[in-house]
């Protein structure tokens, strides 16, 4: 897969920046599985850490730490 650089944040803050809303949405949707009696299983946060690292190095922020990619999680 080929990152399309026009589309790729600027810096890395650019990309924190983006990844905080993603992640804010990801919140979002584990509040509708709190409200189903569910959660978003261990498993699927690895995923989707790995994920948000993945876009990451594909858009040449290779040094992200995954951990600032998803800070504002609450899942």
């Amino acid at each position: 897969m080929r990152a399309h650089r026009d589309r790729a944040p600027a810096d890395l803050p650019a990309l924190y920046a983006l990844t905080e809303v993603a992640t804010e949405e990801f919140n979002a949707l584990q509040d509708d599985f709190e409200a189903a009696g569910s959660d978003i299983e261990t498993v699927a946060r690895e995923e989707i850490a790995e994920n948000f690292w993945f876009v990451a190095k594909a858009y040449g922020f290779a040094d992200a730490d995954v951990e600032e990619l998803i800070a504002v999680r609450d899942w």
